[in-house]
């Protein structure tokens, strides 16, 4: 008899369990429930930036510290977990609300009630983003309907009903928080890897193959090492803003992690990116940053950033862009510094 997908899942989820905490156990990891679920999101191989970091922090041969399984968790599932949590609680009160208000009032409003047993079934389980859009629409268009069948529940639904909507904007204003970097207020780490994903797309809908520019601030240590770390944060945040408004409005500007950046060009033209990349590195390099008062540095910080440029090619995976990129800004800095380096 063949297996069925559920079956398949069911058996993967099984055997992952199985083996995460005698493996957790062996690395002398503790078990508590963040570990725990960092390893299972491990060994899922569902999410490949945590594989990667976590395969590289194994082989060191040394245990991995309290410390770096806190940041896993918090980088890798805490916040957007979070954010999930409480547009999810938030939508369970409205809809409790919305039944406790049938309950009180006359008329036939059994269709409303079904409906609204679903949603709250459907929160009952663990749900995805898309999953919780789904049942908001469900929930707003059964409240529509009833304020169209019963005059003396308006004001109240009416007023339910913008609750709906208000949770929906909290959630959307929530997604866009997670795709943040907090401190420089570009896209971050995990934003940039969903737009990644999608790079076959952009390449097919396109008239130009989408292309990569990876930078890196210069000497950013020195920065710190002179100024303070509350000054290197104040020149990240910067520059990431220089960045910005150096390039188009659809065009993705993420941090990349630490001191490096990403901009990910949809629909330009080779001649275009070696533009944009020029164009940015000179923007940076002749804008010098004025530090804040508070931190008694009399003159403007001067960096320099050096860039390394990549064009997507048919039917490649992300990561071979994301190389060839980073081998082209290798050589920028091998090569002096504050200068465009083109994938050969």
């Amino acid at each position: 008899m063949p297996t069925t997908p559920g079956k398949e899942q069911y058996d993967r989820t099984v055997d992952i369990v199985r083996h995460a905490i005698p493996r957790m156990s062996e690395l002398k990891i503790p078990i508590t429930p963040a570990n725990y679920a960092v390893w299972f999101e491990y060994l899922s191989d569902d999410n490949q930036d945590l594989r990667r970091e976590m395969d590289a922090l194994l082989s060191r041969g040394t245990p991995l510290t309290d410390v770096e399984m806190r940041e896993l968790y918090e980088r890798y599932l805490e916040e957007r977990n979070e954010k999930l949590r409480v547009a999810k609680t938030a939508l369970t009160q409205v809809v409790s609300a919305l039944m406790q208000q049938i309950s009180q009032a006359d008329g036939h409003y059994s269709d409303f009630t079904n409906e609204l047993q679903g949603v709250a079934a459907g929160l009952a389980d663990e749900i995805s983003t898309d999953n919780l859009n789904a049942l908001i629409d469900r929930a707003v268009r059964a409240t529509q309907s009833a304020l169209e069948h019963g005059a003396e529940m308006k004001q109240r639904f009416s007023q339910l009903a913008v609750e709906m909507q208000q949770v929906r904007g909290q959630l959307a204003r929530s997604q866009e928080e997670a795709r943040m970097d907090a401190l420089t207020r570009v896209f971050n780490r995990l934003a940039f890897q969903e737009e990644l994903t999608r790079l076959t797309q952009f390449a097919s809908e396109d008239a130009h193959a989408p292309c990569l520019l990876l930078l890196d601030i210069d000497f950013f240590k020195k920065v710190n090492d002179t100024h303070g770390h509350v000054a290197g944060d104040h020149v990240l945040a910067s520059v990431a803003q220089q960045i910005k408004s150096a390039v188009r409005g659809g065009d993705v500007v993420a941090r990349y992690g630490g001191e490096e950046f990403a901009i990910l060009l949809r629909n330009t033209p080779r001649s275009g990116c070696l533009a944009v990349a020029e164009n940015v590195r000179l923007h940076v390099g002749r804008s010098p940053i004025a530090a804040p008062e508070e931190l008694g540095i009399d003159h403007p910080i001067e960096v320099t950033i050096s860039i390394g440029g990549a064009l997507f090619r048919d039917a490649e995976n992300p990561e071979s862009l994301v190389e060839r990129a980073d081998r082209a800004l290798y050589r920028s800095k091998q090569a002096g510094r504050n200068r465009v380096t083109w994938e050969s």
